[in-house]
């Protein structure tokens, strides 16, 4: 009698989290600049995004005006970049990955932003618009779809590598069991 495998549980998971990243990766680079929407799970991670971006600005009002301005982004990236640093510590790889998805993704969120600071079309929550100042400062407002498209591509970094770490860990899991 010929033995049957079973795919493992660990696997499968993990291969479903693989696809489901995989498709939002597509949604987000697909985006590139342009601030269209993306589908309603990339909406509710960028309304997320923006609490943090938000809550950014209030955390760095205290360090000068240069910095409240940067603050806002910074925090959006440095929330799940210190996630996916606290995963990879544990050895949770799928979790750090995750995380790190959710780095690139907020990195082309800023990347639009930081696009827009020539043109400042963007609808915006408060009164200024933080790279707008930022770029300003050194002289860049011109250069803001440049800056942005680099930006744009360290986002698109962190998402492949993301991705990369995803498909190694679910290769990692894959140990079919006898079934019995």
């Amino acid at each position: 009698m010929a033995e049957t495998r079973r795919i493992p549980l660990r696997f499968l998971g993990r291969a479903i989290g693989f696809l489901i990243v995989l498709v939002l990766s597509f949604k987000v680079l697909a985006r590139g600049l342009s601030p269209t929407e993306s589908g309603f799970i990339l909406a509710v991670l960028d309304g997320a995004n923006l609490i943090f971006h938000e809550v950014g600005h209030v955390i760095f009002l205290f360090f000068g005006e240069f910095l409240h301005y940067l603050g806002g982004s910074l925090t959006q990236i440095a929330i799940p970049a210190a996630l996916a640093g606290y995963f990879w510590i544990h050895e949770q790889r799928a979790s750090s990955a995750v995380t790190l998805f959710w780095m690139g993704e907020n990195l082309t969120n800023v990347a639009i932003y930081v696009a827009d600071a020539q043109k400042m079309e963007l609808p915006l929550i408060g009164g200024d618009h933080d790279w707008n100042y930022l770029l300003d400062q050194f002289g860049l407002v011109h250069r803001a779809e440049s800056v942005g498209g680099f930006v744009f591509f360290l986002g698109m970094l962190s998402i492949l590598f993301s991705l990369l770490l995803l498909a190694a860990d679910m290769i990692r899991n894959w140990k079919p069991a006898a079934a019995e």
